[in-house]
């Protein structure tokens, strides 16, 4: 069955991160920020419950897209260099199948990281008693989105670049998405020939932005954003992601092994 194919190539994907120790990366940060969040509660942080969350919301995307991006754009590349890919496809394992496989590895990887994260600095928040809203969850379960969207950009890359080029490329596309939105809309609206082409580009850039609630999460009494915005959210995530990979298997259809 091909859900237990792509079970057992998705533990793979576990396993090996597990092996190259970034778990305990991620140790190390959120134990960095326990003592550096100990140490302001030592002077006390009477007015900067705004400052303390804006901060863990920033560590929290920051460090959970570095692990998406990283774990994404090196497994199809590895499975290469090592020479394990072609015992894979000698055995009943579409090029789909392995697509798919490593995608949800990385996925899993890129969620566990953030969720122990977001427990930690949880945790040190409310041992500072700063107090964190419903939207809470809501802000993990979109930004979980935006890690799958992101995944899925490094690992299409990484069919068609070096890891090294494919982790940079996805670095500046996660990263620099509102830069680049905004880049266009400038350059639409100064050119209005080009309206059509920026409209094209736009559609293929990864609007990875839009999963970031931060905001809402940081400033009092902003409430969770609705349901059918989180609804069109979870559309986006899943039709984006399917077709970066749909392009990856076409690419990796030509590909000879």
């Amino acid at each position: 069955m091909r859900p237990r194919i792509w079970i057992t190539l998705a533990k793979g994907v576990v396993t090996e991160s597990i092996r190259r120790k970034d778990v305990w990366v991620l140790a190390i940060l959120g134990v960095v920020i326990i003592f550096a969040a100990a140490a302001l509660g030592l002077v006390g942080i009477t007015g900067l419950e705004i400052f303390m969350k804006d901060l863990a919301v920033t560590v929290l995307g920051a460090f959970s897209t570095i692990l998406a991006v990283l774990t994404s754009s090196r497994v199809f590349p590895e499975e290469v260099k090592n020479r394990t890919l072609y015992p894979l496809l000698a055995r009943p394992v579409r090029r789909g199948d392995l697509l798919f496989g490593k995608f949800l590895g990385a996925v899993v990887v890129s969620w566990a990281g953030f969720l122990i994260l977001a427990a930690l600095v949880s945790a040190v928040l409310f041992g500072l008693h700063v107090h964190l809203g419903a939207i809470a969850f809501q802000y993990l379960f979109v930004k979980c989105l935006g890690l799958a969207v992101v995944c899925s950009v490094g690992l299409g890359l990484s069919t068609v670049m070096t890891p090294a080029a494919a982790a940079t490329t996805t670095f500046i596309l996660a990263f620099g998405s509102p830069m680049l939105s905004r880049a266009l809309v400038l350059t639409a609206q100064g050119s209005p020939a080009s309206l059509p082409v920026c409209r094209v580009v736009e559609a293929f850039l990864p609007q990875t932005h839009l999963f970031d609630l931060g905001a809402r999460l940081v400033y009092i009494d902003w409430s969770p954003v609705s349901l059918s915005v989180v609804g069109g959210l979870l559309g986006y995530a899943v039709v984006y992601s399917s077709s970066a990979l749909f392009g990856s298997w076409l690419i990796l259809r030509r590909r000879a092994f």
